[in-house]
């Protein structure tokens, strides 16, 4: 195991492409989208690729990171594994972990594994993430290394036609003075199992909920447009909605106070009239019902689950050596004074 170099880019490729070729299920996906199905075949294509080929989504290798590396047999790499910094910089997300499919791939991804743990430790990196497709090959590999599921996300995907441009009421875009209101909107919406991952602190939550889309939440930052409703006395709903680039669809999350289920079908037809037109996936939570029952209602098809996994590395704190009693020190340094003037020759009669 060591870290990965540019010779082995070639090498890291040829694997990943091996990996994709073997991969029985994106056919079974592609042959399920027939003319029937509400899901073009490329546009499916594209959304499940950018989804799940790389459990978390799929990093072009044109770089290599301080967490890129390899496994490597007599100069053959048999194996890779990468991994970034989350938003925060206290926790890494796994992006690719790929085993060659004639190795044994629990040996060689435990070791990967092994290897990104220590060189995270070494870095002060205590907490180690992963998004993984439901019944993925390497899951009993992540979970024979500690990683537990909290939560579950359902994809669903659409092809919306041109948006209408109507008024986006009731929504209204984020400021940032909005973020306390969305964090305890999110407390009253998530079971306490996931709160207790992603929300331990305010900053913790920033970092990991939906990986730092609320890093910058001033309603027009990058590629992010947030959204919020607020009822007069606090926030009851917040979307984020992330840009389509290139290949990449747009990619749409939200969320709503359970006592403001009756709006969910509102909000979710206005929220649409400010998405582009094309390829749109939206990630729905298994806790938020009302909200999968309106997206669902709009035409958006399942395309994939996948899991969010966390490993937490316990910290490890130096011991520090007991203090001796003076008194005891002063009884042990006696004996050893005793044997020096017993060593000494007496002096001449």
């Amino acid at each position: 195991m060591r870290l990965a170099s540019y010779r082995d880019l070639s090498q890291v490729d040829d694997l990943y492409r091996a990996a994709e070729l073997s991969d029985p299920e994106l056919g079974r996906r592609l042959q399920g989208s027939g003319p029937q199905s509400p899901v073009p075949g490329a546009a499916l294509a594209r959304a499940w690729y950018i989804l799940t080929k790389g459990l978390s989504s799929f990093v072009p290798l044109a770089d290599v990171s301080d967490q890129l590396y390899v496994a490597d047999d007599g100069g053959r790499v048999v194996g890779f594994i990468q991994a970034e910094p989350a938003p925060g910089g206290r926790a890494w997300q796994v992006l690719n972990l790929c085993v060659a499919p004639e190795e044994a791939e629990g040996v060689v991804a435990a070791r990967l594994l092994e290897q990104l743990f220590a060189e995270g430790l070494s870095r002060g990196v205590h907490r180690f993430l992963v998004r993984i497709p439901a019944h993925h090959p390497l899951d009993p590999a992540f979970r024979a290394q500690g990683f537990r599921p909290y939560v579950t996300e359902q994809i669903r995907f659409r092809e919306l036609p041109a948006a209408p441009g109507d008024d986006p009421a009731p929504w209204a875009p984020s400021r940032p003075q909005d973020l306390a209101l969305i964090h305890s909107l999110y407390l009253r919406t998530a079971p306490h199992a996931v709160a207790a991952v992603e929300a331990p602190s305010l900053k913790q939550w920033r970092a990991t909920f939906q990986l730092g889309w609320l890093a910058r939440i001033d309603g027009r930052a990058g590629d992010s447009r947030h959204w919020v409703i607020d009822r007069g006395a606090g926030v009851v709903a917040w979307a984020g909605v992330r840009l389509p680039a290139r290949a990449r669809p747009s990619l749409v999350a939200m969320m709503m106070d359970p006592q403001e289920a009756a709006l969910a079908v509102e909000a979710v037809h206005s929220l649409l009239t400010q998405i582009p037109r094309g390829p749109t996936l939206w990630v729905l939570r298994h806790y938020e019902s009302e909200l999968t029952r309106a997206v669902a209602a709009r035409g958006f098809e399942v395309i994939a689950t996948q899991l969010l996994m966390v490993r937490d590395l316990p910290l490890k704190l130096r011991t520090p050596s007991p203090v001796r009693p003076r008194a005891v020190l002063a009884k042990a340094a006696l004996p050893l004074a005793g044997a020096r003037a017993a060593a000494q020759p007496l002096p001449p009669g």
